[in-house]
């Protein structure tokens, strides 16, 4: 099991970053590597994400379900996939809440996932997990602070 708690701080409001989280095709748009397809029938949507280890790149091929309360600006993702060659399975649940900050210049977002591999790549996933969640933290916070100053 591989657990993440994040929090990343942006100069901008509450209300302009859950306008960004908020969106599936927005927030696609701030994670290099990542595909949107539509909403289904069934409330999920199908996605893709390129995620590097190291050296090696493996894709994945996921659906996810979204949850919005708009009124704490928080929300929850459930989602599953496999790589490309279908040989390693995820599971996530993933909670988040956009909060003013306490100066009132700015917003924290609050990340907490559990995500369960297993498979063939399973070991090289969990081991270089810390490593690739701080890259994809700060390539996430990149774009995302790009897409705020266009507001």
């Amino acid at each position: 099991m591989i657990e993440v708690n994040e929090r990343i701080d942006v100069i901008a409001s509450p209300d302009a970053v859950w306008e960004i989280l908020s969106n599936p095709h927005e927030v696609v748009e701030c994670v290099p590597g990542a595909t949107l397809g539509e909403l289904q029938e069934d409330g999920f949507y199908d996605a893709g994400l390129i995620v590097k280890f190291g050296p090696a790149r493996v894709t994945f091929h996921a659906r996810f379900m979204l949850e919005l309360d708009q009124v704490t600006h928080s929300g929850t993702v459930t989602s599953r996939g496999k790589d490309n060659q279908g040989g390693t399975k995820i599971r996530a649940n993933m909670k988040f809440r956009v909060m003013p900050q306490d100066t009132n210049i700015g917003s924290s977002i609050f990340v907490d996932a559990n995500v369960e591999v297993s498979g063939r790549l399973s070991t090289i996933v969990e081991s270089g997990a810390s490593l690739v969640v701080g890259r994809m933290t700060k390539e996430f916070t990149e774009h995302l602070e790009t897409r705020l100053n266009k507001v």
